[in-house]
């Protein structure tokens, strides 16, 4: 079912206050959900002798679970509706496909995109070699492990240092980042998209950019503030997140009913 940009546009100020107002009704609901995540994922971390591979997937699955159970809760408190911890941790197996489809079909081009600019620009700085042996330890390195990835530190500071030391490099990972930066705002909205609306992965795609692209100072705004509400929780000893990460979902969740109108009957699948 196609959608329509809303015609009042975005009200950065509306969204962090509807955004607010939704945590606030059942804050502890999502703070011990935000904990039981963060607890999964370390347990994941914890487990001695576990491949990356596994591990990679396990932690996948705990992101999209809680990424779904954010999005449910956010946009049913939004609607009025009284969040149940259970509504939160329920597992609905086609709305973690659908999640998972689309951010796929989002990050593969992208990742294309990001290897072939920083492979230009090291091309262009006369570090094509050194940058690509790093990128592929990067790679294949475990980012759980500190050891790893602090005996990459030298080489990365060396591929740092050739780029930034050739204009034209420099100029490329500018404009890399500026296309990067526009489609990233566009698509500010696949979570919801997604699983609320339930379109498919072009449509998906195709909706944020077609809705996105006339507000899209006004979007960039509120991921700035958003973006700031983390750090603030980061500042608080890192505990400030197990709030801050909800309110960021529900901020969105605001930002997505003003941007998008949909019937109630879209967002039953969530």
């Amino acid at each position: 079912m196609a959608t329509t940009s809303s015609p009042a546009g975005l009200s950065v100020g509306q969204a962090l206050q509807d955004g607010w107002q939704v945590f606030r009704r059942t804050p502890w609901t999502f703070v011990f959900f935000a904990l039981l995540v963060f607890v999964l994922s370390t347990a994941l971390d914890l487990i001695p002798g576990l491949p990356r591979l596994p591990r990679l997937i396990g932690s996948s699955l705990v992101d999209l679970w809680a990424s779904v159970g954010l999005i449910r809760g956010a946009w049913l408190g939004l609607n009025g509706r009284s969040i149940r911890f259970a509504d939160l941790i329920r597992i609905n197996g086609p709305a973690l496909w659908r999640l998972f489809s689309r951010q796929l079909v989002l990050t593969v081009p992208l990742s294309v995109f990001s290897s072939v600019v920083l492979l230009v620009a090291a091309t262009a700085a006369g570090a094509r070699e050194p940058v690509q042996s790093l990128y592929i330890q990067l790679l294949v390195a475990d980012p759980s492990s500190s050891e790893a990835m602090s005996a990459l530190i030298p080489q990365m500071q060396g591929a740092a240092i050739s780029l930034i030391s050739s204009p034209t490099a420099v100029l490329v990972l500018l404009s890399g980042s500026i296309v990067g930066a526009y489609i990233q705002v566009n698509q500010a909205f696949l979570g919801f998209l997604a699983v609320v609306q339930g379109l498919g992965p072009i449509a998906t795609i195709r909706e944020g950019f077609r809705t996105v692209q006339s507000q899209w100072w006004g979007v960039l705004g509120l991921i700035v503030m958003q973006v700031a509400i983390l750090l603030l929780g980061v500042i608080a000893c890192g505990f400030g997140l197990l709030a801050a990460i909800p309110v960021v979902a529900c901020i969105t969740a605001s930002a997505y009913r003003q941007l998008f109108e949909i019937s109630d009957k879209c967002a039953k699948g969530i």
